[in-house]
């Protein structure tokens, strides 16, 4: 390289390195040293440079965050090491139980915990390699997860260069992607404006940005991000989390300034109080803390479960809640025809969401917490996502009107039929309601039914009203010519979703009869149905009798899964789809047969497990479960706070295996 070429070189990384320090200081640590107009003139010094010097860019200048290519789809990578879950808390009982396990489990209590928030936002794996940003991969089912390197690149709070000394040839790091409260309300306010549909919450929009195909739309979005522990290091001599944390923030990776360091249970009282004063004050949105044993020799010491460390656990915050006026009742139609009360609020901001509509439920619901027309309520975020309406403030109540169901269906008029067992309310009218086609068709598209991706509900919304499909059946006769006449599909995304659902034709027997979206028909009851039945004909053609027999099949499941298939137009649509190229996998999922020939039955929480885990761990080494205690129950698998479950298996002598025990039955 030239004299002159060198000097241009060293002008342009020492321009490249000053902007980068003014983006940390501006994007990490909100500590801007310039006006946004200086900053403004260094960055288009930048680009003018470059223009004119193509060959001196480097992959760390500021420039290259966002490319100039649509990406075509996310690569599947399997992660190094299993992104695992955690156990969560749901009080400070549940949080004792989990302190007096540790103590149990390390033969003292001798150990420190690390405390942080946990954060309400997408997680993600980065990739330093040589100090240089390689990749970002997504937590996926925790073993696979998908590429999102071009997005993730648009971060500004994320360094793509790391200071310092000593920084390992490979790094590999857990963070969490998140949106800050105003970032949420500036784009939701843009949208509103636009027409166009706001988002739910700040982790619904860091989850979609990252999986949009346009790097762009991701940069546009100001996402941030905070790092929180380690996966791999070349250069690892830390004996604490602690001491990890404090080492990378010198390479100037962003972590969260509110962890702390517990040593006793006085500690975590205290730190629970703390951030559930200043949880509302936040610039971002938590919905809990994350306690974990801080010493890496003891965290090995406890190991793990197939789920979750036994050395960390997920205490849950209590749902924020807020008073305002309920204005009126409207009713939506779901999948199945029944009918959804929805409560139109007096909007109000919960947790730095705007709130305008929350769940009734039902009518049973309603009359149960005496719900009204104008009264004043009290609303929450079910786990901090979901609105309902908690109580009435009855001190408050004037000129209210009582809730009626409407007679007909507020989508197609038909008339509506009350169950005789409870009041819910049902439209029959499921081939001809768009509301149910429209749910009917995302069920059977979904991820763990036949995994269509690309397929919004506006989208088939689009294709309903273009009478391009009426059911999923029609899903398999789309073609590129019809779908470019679709709004909002351009030739690229039309051609991905053409692939999917060309792909979903290769599927298991348990996730087409979960598709069908059956009445009361979930992942767990279609595994045990595709396990008995061996092909799709002698399961439609089971009589009620032979349905009760598998275990954890009663009569109404029973009723409910005979009359779908002697239904004739839900006839017509499965022969329709094997006509169309369905190829159904008929194999049996059960390879390990340690528990064959035994009837489990669950009660309670669990601390390392959720139910559903303990399912599929029984069922996919063989056994069975039930939801009913029976003589024919081999045991009771117990967690914290059992039902009634518990007094029936003691009354039978049934045996009973709490938590901790289940490893050895397994």
């Amino acid at each position: 390289m030239s004299t002159d070429k060198s000097s241009l070189n060293k002008k342009y990384k020492i321009l490249v390195k000053k902007i980068n320090y003014h983006n940390k200081m501006y994007h990490t640590y909100d500590s801007p040293e310039i006006s946004d107009n200086d900053f403004d003139k260094l960055y288009s010094e930048l680009k003018a440079f470059e223009s004119k010097y193509p060959e001196l860019v480097i992959p760390e200048s500021p420039t290259m965050r966002v490319g100039s290519k649509l990406l075509t789809g996310f690569k599947k990578v399997k992660h190094q090491e299993p992104m695992l879950s955690l156990a969560n808390a749901s009080d400070y009982h549940d949080f004792l139980s989990f302190y007096s396990r540790l103590k149990k489990d390390l033969k003292s209590d001798d150990f420190v915990l690390f405390a942080e928030p946990k954060f309400d936002g997408l997680a993600i794996s980065i990739t330093y390699i040589d100090g240089y940003f390689f990749s970002a991969v997504t937590r996926g089912d925790g073993v696979t997860g998908e590429d999102v390197t071009a997005n993730v690149k648009t971060i500004k709070s994320l360094p793509l260069e790391l200071d310092g000394k000593d920084i390992p040839s490979r790094l590999c790091l857990k963070a969490e992607i998140y949106m800050s409260l105003l970032e949420f309300q500036k784009l939701n306010r843009n949208l509103s404006k636009n027409n166009l549909k706001t988002f739910a919450n700040p982790r619904n929009v860091a989850a979609g940005t990252i999986r949009q195909l346009d790097p762009k739309i991701a940069s546009e979005r100001n996402l941030k991000i905070f790092f929180h522990g380690l996966i791999e290091d070349d250069n690892f001599t830390d004996e604490t989390h602690s001491k990890s944390l404090d080492r990378i923030s010198k390479y100037g990776l962003p972590i969260c300034d509110l962890n702390r360091i517990i040593g006793s249970l006085d500690d975590v009282q205290e730190y629970i109080n703390h951030l559930n004063k200043i949880r509302g004050k936040l610039s971002y949105e938590i919905d809990g803390i994350v306690f974990k044993i801080n010493s890496y020799e003891q965290q090995k010491l406890l190991g793990l479960t197939s789920k979750a460390p036994k050395w960390a656990i997920a205490y849950k915050f209590k749902s924020i809640e807020v008073k305002t006026k309920l204005l009126d009742v409207t009713f939506q139609v779901g999948r199945t025809g029944i009918i959804t009360p929805v409560a139109e609020l007096k909007t109000v901001n919960i947790g730095g969401v705007n709130v305008g509509r929350a769940s009734l439920h039902n009518m049973d619901e309603i009359n149960k917490k005496d719900i009204r027309i104008n009264d004043m309520v009290y609303v929450k975020r079910a786990g901090d996502v979901i609105p309902e309406v908690d109580r009435v403030s009855l001190e408050d109540r004037t000129n209210s009107k009582i809730i009626k169901i409407p007679k007909k269906c507020p989508a197609c008029g038909t008339l509506l039929i009350k169950s005789s067992e409870n009041s819910i309310y049902k439209c029959t009218n499921q081939f001809n309601c768009k509301p149910q086609i429209i749910q009917s068709i995302q069920h059977y598209a979904s991820r763990k039914a036949m995994n269509i991706s690309g397929l919004g509900e506006s989208i088939i919304e689009s294709l309903i009203e273009s009478k391009m499909i009426c059911n999923y059946t029609d899903l398999y006769q789309l073609s590129l010519e019809k779908l470019m006449n679709v709004e909002r599909l351009a030739e690229k995304s039309s051609k991905n979703l053409l692939n999917s659902i060309d792909q979903s034709k290769n599927n298991s027997f348990d996730k087409l009869i979960y598709a069908l979206g059956i009445n009361e028909v979930g992942i767990t009851t279609a595994k045990s149905l595709a396990r008995t039945f061996e092909n799709m004909d002698s399961l439609m053609s089971a009589s009620v009798d032979e349905l009760c027999l598998i275990d954890d099949i009663g009569d109404v499941v029973a009723k409910n899964i005979h009359s779908y298939f002697k239904d004739d137009n839900n006839k017509i649509n499965i022969k329709k789809l094997l006509k169309l190229g369905l190829l159904i996998d008929y194999t049996t999922q059960n390879h390990n047969t340690k528990l064959s020939g035994k009837t489990y039955a669950i009660t309670g929480s669990f601390i390392n497990f959720s139910r559903q885990d303990i399912e599929q761990l029984v069922l996919s080494n063989g056994g069975k479960v039930t939801s009913s205690i029976s003589k024919k129950t081999s045991a009771l698998i117990l967690g914290s706070k059992p039902g009634s479950k518990l007094d029936k298996a003691k009354k039978l002598n049934i045996a009973i295996i709490n938590e901790g025990e289940l490893s050895k039955l397994l």
